[in-house]
């Protein structure tokens, strides 16, 4: 039964591992379309959600089968809770993408020359971190799913940074305004793949410790922690 278990879970795991790739792959295609105002690229951005949305599911649809026919106990349920969870965090970030897509899409058909600032190097921030999250989680490496929490200072501030010089040059330049609001937009979906990247960091330390980290720093009670389904 343990085989089993281990090999559905290699399955789910591998899984989880393509949705972070994909998702990545769009946020990188989204900005790419919007340095070069291509708008049939970032059309296709829009158009791949759904692929990413199907592979969301089918992980959940997984782990439910799993926790149905496997009756995991203790850690290795909560890694299975926490991957419906991962799953959802990541499906989000595919959101993303395509928010950043349809920001492309504005610039594209505005056809604007207004600079991109640091998106560029806040895409590349936010898919490093969500890169390392997934592999944390994958291999619930806690001291490296704290670097992933710890790094998320960095890219508030460099969005910090975009909205400060977009609003400046909005201010000088009132015909900058709506291309300004769709770039602090499109700043905007980077900081939040971010802020995913790091809920996902913070269930690496929900599956070792049971505990739930965070903003709100709910302790799980020991009666979740310490669940234990008894065998058939």
């Amino acid at each position: 039964m343990r085989s089993i278990f281990n090999s559905e879970l290699t399955r789910i795991s591998d899984n989880i591992r393509s949705l972070g790739e994909q998702v990545n792959l769009s946020s990188a295609r989204a900005i790419t379309a919007l340095v070069n105002r291509d708008f049939s690229e970032a059309r296709e951005v829009k158009r791949s959600d759904k692929s990413t949305d199907q592979l969301r599911y089918d992980i959940e649809n997984e782990c439910l089968i799993c926790m149905a026919t496997q009756q995991p106990v203790a850690s290795d349920l909560r890694r299975l809770v926490a991957t419906t969870f991962v799953a959802v965090e990541l499906e989000r970030c595919g959101d993303y993408a395509k928010g950043i897509a349809k920001a492309a899409r504005r610039l594209s058909r505005a056809n604007s020359q207004v600079g991109v600032y640091n998106l560029n190097d806040m895409q590349a921030y936010a898919a490093d971190m969500l890169s390392r999250a997934v592999n944390a989680f994958i291999n619930v490496d806690v001291p490296a799913a704290r670097v992933v929490i710890a790094d998320d200072d960095k890219i508030d501030a460099m969005y910090n940074d975009l909205v400060s010089k977009v609003t400046g040059d909005m201010v000088n330049d009132l015909a900058q305004i709506e291309c300004g609001t769709w770039l602090i937009h499109a700043g905007h979906c980077l900081e939040r793949i971010a802020d995913r990247a790091t809920n996902i960091a913070e269930r690496v330390l929900f599956i070792q410790s049971g505990d739930l980290v965070g903003d709100l720093n709910v302790h799980t009670p020991d009666a979740v922690r310490n669940i234990d389904i008894p065998q058939n």
